[in-house]
C-alpha cells in the first residue's frame, strides 16, 4: 500500500508541474481548482486501484478433530458358583420368590434329610411356593458323592425339589414337584440318585 500511495503522490507532483511550466511565471500557485481537480483525479485512481485489487479472504482454521466416543469395553460376565448359601439375613414375612427363603417370624420350620446315593458331586434346590404367611424363594446346597445334608430352617409349604451332578458322568437332572409338608407330616427324607429323586415320609 506505501508503494501505490507514493506513485500516486509522485503522478500528482507532474501533473502540478506541467501546469505550472504550461502557466509560466503567472501560475507559480495553483489555483483553489486545479488542487480540487487534482486531488480528485488521485483519489478515484487509489479507489479503482483499492477496488480491482483482491479482497484478503481469512484462511479457515484447521479443524479441530473431534474425540469420538469409544465403544466401552465389555466385561464377561463372573462365574457364578453352583453353590447357594443358606441366607443369614433376618427372616422377613413374604421374602423374594425370586431369591433366598426367608421365614416368618413364628412359622413352623420342616425338617428334611437329604441323601446322595451317587459317587458324584450333586446339587440339589428348594423352591417353595408362596405358603399361607407369604413366604417364598429358594434353597440349594451341593452334596458330596455318597454324602447326606439336614436343611433346617425352611418353613412349611408346598416345594419343587431339583437335583442335578456336578462332575462327572452320565449327565442327569431329576425333579420332584409339589412336595407339601403340613403341620402333621413335616419330616421328609429325599434319596437321590442318576435316574430319580425318592422322597420317604414318616
Amino acid at each position: 500500500m506505501k508503494s501505490i500511495q507514493m506513485k500516486y503522490t509522485l503522478i500528482i507532483a507532474i501533473v502540478l508541474t506541467l501546469i505550472l511550466s504550461a502557466c509560466g511565471a503567472k501560475a507559480a500557485t495553483p489555483t483553489p481548482d486545479i488542487m480540487a481537480t487534482a486531488n480528485a483525479a488521485a483519489s478515484t485512481m487509489i479507489a479503482e486501484t483499492q477496488s480491482a485489487m483482491p479482497t484478503e479472504t481469512p484462511i479457515p482454521p484447521t479443524a479441530v478433530p473431534t474425540d469420538t466416543s469409544q465403544p466401552s469395553p465389555t466385561i464377561p460376565p463372573l462365574p457364578t458358583s453352583p453353590v447357594l448359601a443358606t441366607p443369614t439375613t433376618a427372616p422377613v414375612a413374604g421374602g423374594n420368590c425370586s431369591g433366598p427363603i426367608q421365614r416368618s417370624k413364628g412359622d413352623k420350620a420342616a425338617t428334611f434329610l437329604v441323601k446322595n446315593k451317587t459317587s458324584q458331586l450333586v446339587t440339589v434346590s428348594f423352591q417353595l411356593k408362596p405358603n399361607a404367611f407369604g413366604d417364598c424363594g429358594y434353597w440349594s446346597t451341593v452334596i458330596s458323592a455318597n454324602d447326606s445334608v439336614f436343611p433346617s430352617d425352611l418353613p412349611l409349604g408346598c416345594y419343587n425339589v431339583y437335583a442335578f451332578n456336578q462332575t462327572g458322568k452320565p449327565d442327569w437332572q431329576n425333579g420332584y414337584w409339589n412336595l407339601c409338608t403340613g403341620f402333621n407330616t413335616d419330616k421328609f427324607t429325599l434319596i437321590l440318585s442318576v435316574t430319580t429323586i425318592q422322597v420317604i415320609a414318616p
